[in-house]
């Protein structure tokens, strides 16, 4: 029932669920959703600890350098360099 609420939610878990839904649909994305939300109650309960955000931004910073390296790899099977675009600060 808590996976359902995600959907519009601008919380990593409802990230989750929206990736989620883009590769696998919308039931299978509820349901896995709802399995690591299960995960994530048993793991704080069974350890005793609070709930860490810290993990949730590791991994999309782990997860945005993973692309970043996937996108250079085929442009440059494309025959294509890529480079980072400089950002003008206003002065």
């Amino acid at each position: 029932m808590a996976a359902y609420s995600l959907d519009r939610s601008a919380t990593p878990l409802g990230d989750y669920l929206r990736r989620m839904k883009a590769k696998i649909g919308p039931q299978a994305a509820h349901t896995a959703t709802a399995h690591k939300i299960a995960v994530i109650f048993h793991v704080m309960l069974k350890n005793q600890v609070e709930y860490d955000q810290t993990i949730w931004e590791k991994r999309n910073e782990q997860r945005r350098e993973k692309h970043t390296a996937s996108l250079k790899r085929q442009a440059q099977r494309l025959g294509y360099k890529l480079t980072p675009i400089q950002e003008e600060t206003a002065a």
